[in-house]
């Protein structure tokens, strides 16, 4: 039974990232964000404005524990702010192996950039979010086992391939 958290900024590739992993080995991959859409049957950012903050990270806990207790040999691609809140972090270590996809703030500025479906970005300069953001969030993020830079897909596979 394997369970791998990618966790990241917004816009740091984990989807992308375990779409790929799960192409290429046994793990089923999970996005925390689609399936608390598809269970609160809102968007993130309806959730956010319909509900608030709070209510969006307790129910990402929730969902989170459910997923972590029912399913095997999955790659999740967290939330950006997943780790963060509700000592997340503490629950994704003791449940598998995590990954901290850092990324370099230049591209996340310039992906989020090209979307607008990220809440906590609507309205603002999207640099100087992501800048705050970061140093707000790098002491959860650098709590995770292993750290990969630049993306390395290989990386991530062989630290995978390590993990029984």
């Amino acid at each position: 039974m394997r369970k791998v958290f990618l966790v990241g900024m917004p816009g740091s590739g984990k989807s992308r990232m375990a779409k790929f992993i799960s192409s290429v080995t046994d793990l089923i991959y999970k996005d925390l964000d689609d399936e608390i859409e598809r269970i609160e049957g809102k968007s993130i950012k309806e959730i956010f404005k319909n509900n608030s903050e709070a209510y969006f990270r307790n129910k990402e806990t929730e969902i989170l524990k459910k997923i972590i207790a029912k399913d095997k040999n999955l790659i999740i691609a967290t939330g950006g702010g997943t780790p963060c809140f509700n000592k997340n972090i503490d629950i994704i270590n003791k449940s598998g192996l995590s990954i901290f996809l850092n990324t370099s703030l230049d591209v996340i500025v310039e992906r989020i950039s090209r979307k607008n479906k990220r809440p906590l970005f609507n309205n603002k300069d999207v640099e100087e979010t992501v800048k705050k953001m970061f140093n707000e969030r790098i002491e959860f993020y650098s709590k995770s086992r292993f750290h990969v830079t630049k993306n390395n897909r290989n990386k991530v596979l062989s630290i995978i391939n390590s993990y029984t």
